[in-house]
């Protein structure tokens, strides 16, 4: 019996969140109290594999620590850490999250508890303050130190005279943050400011009044709110009544100052959450990088995010959440999805580089042996059972998502699928990696509604149904009240009249994490009576709709030219090739239809290992496609003003993270852990990452030495696979198909028979 494979070995990481201002971000320059709340993106450090090009604020911060641990006599604890910054990016651009005090907060977290001095303890959590502060004021030239207190405190913060206090906020209080798309100068905003208070210090004081009373205002909220003394409703209009006079004394600011404080794209954001009743400011400097919303549900922050992005392109970040943890030791080193010749390694490898990689007991991987599904547990999975078929599945490396490394599982059959993804993937890591988002977690549940021999219009129907919108949808929330608790629920309802004599009605229910089949179907059920009441007419099919399209992941990924270049082609020629293959299926559903399935071959391989529905994710993407009466593709590659190549994927996400076979499924259960998205929206940008990886390899096989060359050579090793070839024979047969150029089954049984009859023959011999 062999020993068991070792666990993956476990070295120091520590980690610090990102920051979001909420108010006071300038009056906090003149002596207010400002509110900060630590956000759940995070720096993380760990030991570097070797010295390397290190930053100002990494270098500041080192010799920050030195200092500090020699002043005690204490063991140096050497170079400096790597730190990983990734998830501060969309992307090639940064967004205005606090990077550089949390890089600063991890590398002296990182080098103290190398020396002992854990950061859990009192005397470890005052050091790393301390450090990180000096050490970041002196690399960035000064600073109010709201940062790097709350990257090192985490949770929300009071902060004024560089003191930070705890507060807590509102357990009603929803805090959402909008992308609004352009980076910004914290620093060159702040000298514009300062100048503009020496050129005209009546009205800069002025202006400053209307920000120092906005952050009081704002304080004195957090403070009723925490006595319980008043109803949200009013509580929420006095934060509103805080964040427009805020607004306002930004306004002055940028009048008197000329820095271009409140974009157009700020102000539109402005305008459409206050049309819906939210309030929304900017966080930071201003300059269109990030802008806070503040609700009182999480409905209605989906709602926004809907509006937003269908009306205006704009984003909410769906995964930046307020009142993340400080700064912290975690349990294992960051997933890396760059594991160079991944490909050549024994399976047994591949798992123990992969346990290493996510943390992962090595012996889970025995969900995947043959037989690892047992014929009794597949007996309770469909009827009729006879037998397992086993797919093969496989991991592709190198994908980086919204700064975040993942290794994808993809369970598939057709050769080159996953190596294609993966070499796609590693283009779009070179260019900054996928940037995504996604929509809230909406699927709409159809009742329809036929008039038969029943009296009335299709609009008399409508109007009673829509008079009625709110209690349906209180009956709807009433149907699952452990999904209401979860902060889902029915969203709103739609009437939409197919035919004089046919509507149907929707209602669009925020599935949370759950692919929401049953509970649709459960909240159509349930209202089908409601509605033929209203309408008098008969109630038809009562079920969801697998047109997703209320619950889409969008993808785009950057790629430069010299990395699409190959031994015969240039870059440039290889971006045009690509973009006229993109404008070809645009033009032509004959053509499209090849588009999506190349498309579709990544997509439903991670479909599928994670235990998802893929004939609902064919049928939403494939409907999606053909929207508006022609049938188009999913993914449309540009060329931009640099001559770099540009792509864009939008399809509809209909998945989940819990229930049905991801739950029950062993190897969907590892799938998930290897993954480790911690949402259903995560999870779906990873799915569509993947299709859009694949579209572009295939893609980029096309537009240069046509698709034969790379997939044919991933079918020779099928095919001598398939001839009985083990062992060394397979790549011998491999390489005499290819070079034959007839890749056929015949000629691999007849080639392998030679290539035995010759060993025989040398063996005899």
């Amino acid at each position: 019996m062999s020993d068991p494979a070792p666990r993956p070995v476990q070295t120091t990481l520590v980690s610090a969140p990102g920051k979001a201002f909420l108010i006071g971000e300038y009056a906090v320059l003149e002596g207010a109290s400002a509110v900060v709340t630590a956000v759940d993106i995070r720096a993380q450090a760990c030991a570097a594999p070797a010295p390397g090009r290190t930053s100002e604020v990494v270098r500041a911060a080192h010799a920050e620590i030195l200092r500090y641990l020699r002043d005690r006599a204490l063991a140096d604890p050497g170079p400096p850490p790597i730190v990983d910054t990734g998830s501060f990016r969309l992307g090639a651009r940064k967004i205005g999250l606090g990077s550089s005090a949390a890089v600063a907060a991890t590398v002296v977290g990182f080098l103290l508890e190398e020396a002992g001095i854990k950061l859990a303890s009192a005397e470890g959590r005052a050091a790393a303050y301390e450090l990180a502060r000096s050490g970041h004021r002196q690399a960035q030239g000064g600073g109010s130190g709201a940062d790097v207190a709350t990257s090192i405190c985490g949770g929300t913060l009071r902060f004024k005279d560089g003191e930070a206090t705890p507060i807590a906020l509102p357990g009603w209080l929803r805090i959402g943050f909008v992308d609004a798309g352009a980076p910004a100068s914290t620093a060159s905003f702040v000298q514009l400011v300062r100048e503009a208070a020496l050129r005209t210090p009546d009205p800069y004081s002025e202006a400053m009044r209307d920000l120092q009373n906005a952050s009081r205002e704002f304080l004195a909220v957090l403070s009723d709110a925490d006595a319980g003394q008043q109803s949200e409703a009013v509580l929420f209009a006095a934060l509103k009544g805080a964040v427009d006079l805020h607004n306002r004394g930004l306004r002055a600011l940028q009048q008197i100052s000329e820095a271009p404080i409140m974009t157009p794209t700020i102000e539109r954001i402005l305008e459409v959450a206050a049309d819906m009743g939210l309030a929304a400011k900017p966080s930071g400097a201003g300059g269109g990088d990030l802008v806070v919303v503040f609700a009182r549900s999480q409905a209605a922050l989906d709602v926004l995010a809907d509006r937003l992005r269908r009306d205006h392109n704009i984003d909410l970040l769906a995964g930046l959440r307020a009142g993340a943890a400080g700064l912290r030791a975690e349990p294992r080193t960051p997933r890396c999805s760059r594991i160079p010749g991944f490909f050549r390694l024994a399976v047994q490898e591949r798992r123990q580089r992969l346990a290493t990689a996510c943390g992962l007991d090595p012996a889970s991987f025995d969900a995947l042996d043959p037989g690892a599904l047992p014929i009794e547990k597949a007996n309770h999975l469909i009827e009729n059972v006879i037998g397992v078929l086993e797919v093969p599945i496989a991991v592709a490396t190198n994908f980086r998502i919204n700064g975040v490394d993942y290794l994808v599982p993809m369970s598939v059959e057709e050769a080159s699928v996953v190596a294609a993804a993966s070499n796609a993937a590693k283009m779009i890591r070179a260019g900054g990696g996928f940037v995504a988002h996604s929509d809230p977690p909406w699927m709409i549940a159809q009742i329809q509604l036929c008039r038969d021999d029943a009296v009335g219009d299709a609009a008399r129907v409508r109007a009673a149904i829509e008079s009625e919108r709110t209690a349906l949808l209180e009956l709807a929330d009433a149907v699952h009240p452990r999904l209401r608790a979860r902060g889902g629920g029915p969203r709103t309802i739609e009437v939409r009249v197919l035919a004089e004599d046919m509507v149907a009605v929707h209602v669009v229910v925020d599935c949370r994490d759950a692919m929401g089949a049953n509970l649709l179907n459960t909240v159509a059920e349930a209202l089908a009576p409601r509605l033929h009441a209203l309408s008098g007419w008969r109630v038809g099919l009562r079920i969801l709709s697998n047109l997703a399209d209320r619950r889409r992941a969008h993808i785009s990924a950057r790629i430069s030219p010299a990395t699409l270049a190959s031994r015969d082609f240039e870059g440039a020629q290889v971006v045009d090739g690509i973009v006229s293959a993109s404008r070809f299926a645009e033009l032509d559903p004959y053509r499209a239809a090849t588009h999506n399935k190349g498309i579709m071959n990544g997509m439903d391989a991670v479909v599928l290992a994670t235990g998802n529905d893929w004939r609902a994710m064919e049928s939403g993407a494939h409907s999606y496609a053909a929207q508006g009466g022609h049938y188009r593709p999913l993914a449309v590659w540009t060329k931009d003003e640099e001559g770099w190549l540009v792509g864009q994927l939008t399809v509809p996400m209909a998945i989940g993270m819990v229930g049905g076979a991801t739950h029950v499924h062993p190897v969907a259960r590892l799938a998930l852990s290897i993954l480790g998205c911690t949402s259903s929206a995560e999870l779906g940008q990873v799915i569509a990452a993947t299709g859009l990886a694949s579209n572009l390899a295939a893609l980029r096989a096309l537009a240069t030495e046509g698709i034969q060359r790379g997939h044919m050579s991933l079918h020779a090793r099928t095919l001598a696979v398939g001839a009985g070839a083990t062992g060394d024979e397979i790549e011998t047969l491999c390489a005499r198909l290819i070079a034959g150029g007839e890749i056929k089954h015949d000629r691999a049984v007849a080639i392998l028979r030679e290539v035995r009859q010759l060993e025989k023959s040398a063996a005899r011999s």
